[in-house]
């Protein structure tokens, strides 16, 4: 049965309800067949609901009036929404800090012995990271997520950068090699890069409106960054100053150090994108809480009854009160 069809009953059913309503005044034998066709064609009516998924999915929701909303709709507002959340978005990177650490061994002839320990920080200074986000890879998930998969591309940018490199000499080695410590500022790059991040929206139904609130339990993106060429002329300078036999040459070299720290760089350092960059919106669906009747303003009461994500349809259930013309009248600006 088409949905021409269906909705030709309903309304042919609710015609001759309002009818028979309107001829109780006539005859009782015209009431009673007209009573009697409302009968045949309401049942008529629930048999071709009951072959219909649509409308026997919306039978199974609560409450007097029910939305459907397809998921091509849903989708397409959700990916617009995740969008928004990190278009054009500026991370300052100052308060951000890498630390590493560890220990350096070496084979000699006196066998393996431990040259010392090593500690480095980085103090990104004036470094931004510009990110924008991609066209997102969205699904439904019952019973009332929208998967999320957000492409967040990270910019190049330039800006100082602080580099702390200690070493503590240790066991034979402390006979010969020097504590130092390395102190230099210099100038970093954000690498462009792209990262994805793993969340999703949860939709709720809050009566008069629909509400989609994001879930992004891991925030994180590992920000990849390099030195520029003078600033890595200016690191190898400095661990050179120690490649003396007086120093440290004698069981390391500064291209150890050059290789380890470039390796640490590659790594990135973790970034956490803040809370306040991903909000909770309504969706562009809502119901009105008030109708006009003779031209009168009556106030409606909704109240959320349910919501469920289908595979291919969202529905949203309400149940509706009136609170009376005054009510209304007093929520007018």
């Amino acid at each position: 049965m088409n949905a021409a069809l269906r909705l030709g009953l309903v309304l042919a059913a609710s015609g001759l309800s309002a009818c028979g309503w309107l001829s109780e005044r006539g005859a009782p034998e015209r009431i009673a067949r007209l009573k009697a066709r409302h009968g045949e064609l309401h049942g008529r009516f629930e048999k071709a609901v009951e072959r219909e998924p649509l409308a026997a999915s919306a039978f199974q929701s609560r409450g007097q009036v029910v939305l459907a909303i397809r998921s091509g709709l849903i989708e397409e507002l959700a990916s617009n929404v995740a969008s928004r959340y990190l278009d054009n978005v500026t991370l300052d990177l100052a308060e951000v800090r890498a630390h590493g650490s560890g220990k350096l061994d070496k084979d000699t002839f006196m066998g393996k012995v431990k040259l010392g320990e090593w500690d480095v920080r980085v103090e990104l200074g004036t470094m931004l990271g510009h990110l924008r986000a991609v066209q997102p890879v969205v699904g439904l998930r019952p019973p009332d997520l929208i998967n999320l998969e957000l492409p967040v591309d990270v910019r190049e940018s330039v800006g100082d950068a602080r580099l702390i490199f200690t070493w503590d000499s240790a066991g034979v080695a402390n006979v010969v090699c020097k504590d130092f410590k390395v102190s230099l500022d210099l100038e970093g790059r954000v690498l462009p890069q792209r990262h994805t991040l793993k969340g999703a929206l949860r939709l709720a139904n809050a009566g008069g409106r629909l509400t989609e609130t994001p879930l992004f339990p891991d925030r994180r993106i590992q920000v990849q960054m390099d030195l520029t060429e003078a600033s890595w002329a200016a690191v190898d300078k400095a661990l050179q100053s120690q490649d003396t036999f007086g120093k440290c040459g004698m069981f390391t070299k500064a291209a150890d150090g050059m290789a380890f720290l470039k390796t640490l760089a590659a790594k990135g350092i973790a970034v956490t994108i803040p809370d306040s960059v991903f909000r909770a919106v309504d969706l562009p669906a809502q119901l009105q809480e008030s109708v006009q009747v003779n031209k009168r303003p009556i106030g409606l009461r909704l109240t959320a009854e349910s919501l469920r994500v289908e595979t291919a349809t969202v529905w949203s259930s309400v149940s509706v009160a009136v609170s009376g013309p005054a009510q209304a009248q007093a929520r007018k600006p």
